[in-house]
Protein backbone atom coordinates (compact mmCIF):
# COMPACT_ATOMS: atom_id res chain seq x y z
CA UNK A 1 0.00 0.00 0.00
CA UNK A 2 1.31 3.40 -0.94
CA UNK A 3 -0.72 5.38 1.51
CA UNK A 4 -3.73 5.42 3.75
CA UNK A 5 -6.20 6.44 1.04
CA UNK A 6 -5.16 3.45 -1.07
CA UNK A 7 -5.66 1.23 1.95
CA UNK A 8 -9.17 2.63 2.46
CA UNK A 9 -10.06 2.09 -1.20
CA UNK A 10 -8.87 -1.53 -1.03
CA UNK A 11 -10.77 -2.13 2.20
CA UNK A 12 -13.97 -0.72 0.65
CA UNK A 13 -13.59 -3.04 -2.36
CA UNK A 14 -13.14 -6.06 -0.08
CA UNK A 15 -16.21 -5.12 1.97
CA UNK A 16 -18.29 -4.72 -1.21
CA UNK A 17 -17.22 -8.17 -2.38
CA UNK A 18 -18.10 -9.65 0.99
CA UNK A 19 -21.54 -8.02 0.90
CA UNK A 20 -22.11 -9.42 -2.58
CA UNK A 21 -21.19 -12.89 -1.34
CA UNK A 22 -23.68 -12.53 1.52
CA UNK A 23 -26.45 -11.67 -0.92
CA UNK A 24 -25.50 -14.59 -3.15
CA UNK A 25 -25.35 -16.95 -0.17
CA UNK A 26 -28.82 -15.92 0.90
CA UNK A 27 -30.21 -16.69 -2.57
CA UNK A 28 -28.31 -19.97 -2.94
CA UNK A 29 -29.59 -21.19 0.43
CA UNK A 30 -33.13 -20.17 -0.52
CA UNK A 31 -32.71 -22.27 -3.66
CA UNK A 32 -31.49 -25.22 -1.53
CA UNK A 33 -27.99 -25.50 -2.98
CA UNK A 34 -25.66 -27.85 -1.13
CA UNK A 35 -22.70 -26.57 0.88
CA UNK A 36 -20.34 -28.02 -1.71
CA UNK A 37 -22.13 -26.20 -4.53
CA UNK A 38 -22.18 -22.94 -2.57
CA UNK A 39 -18.47 -23.14 -1.79
CA UNK A 40 -17.67 -23.76 -5.44
CA UNK A 41 -19.89 -20.93 -6.70
CA UNK A 42 -18.69 -18.40 -4.13
CA UNK A 43 -15.09 -19.65 -4.37
CA UNK A 44 -14.71 -19.98 -0.61
CA UNK A 45 -13.55 -22.74 1.72
CA UNK A 46 -15.60 -24.26 4.54
CA UNK A 47 -14.28 -21.81 7.14
CA UNK A 48 -15.16 -18.79 5.04
CA UNK A 49 -18.61 -20.21 4.36
CA UNK A 50 -19.13 -20.61 8.08
CA UNK A 51 -18.05 -17.01 8.61
CA UNK A 52 -20.40 -15.80 5.88
CA UNK A 53 -23.31 -17.67 7.45
CA UNK A 54 -22.58 -16.07 10.82
CA UNK A 55 -22.52 -12.61 9.22
CA UNK A 56 -25.77 -13.38 7.41
CA UNK A 57 -27.42 -14.42 10.68
CA UNK A 58 -26.24 -11.20 12.32
CA UNK A 59 -27.61 -9.20 9.41
CA UNK A 60 -30.98 -10.95 9.63
CA UNK A 61 -31.12 -10.42 13.40
CA UNK A 62 -30.43 -6.72 12.93
CA UNK A 63 -33.25 -6.45 10.41
CA UNK A 64 -35.63 -8.28 12.75
CA UNK A 65 -34.69 -5.96 15.62
CA UNK A 66 -35.63 -2.85 13.62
Amino acid sequence: MCNYSEYLKQKAKEEAKEEEKLEMLEQLEADHFSDKQIMRLLRVDAEHLKSLREKLQEKRAAVMAD
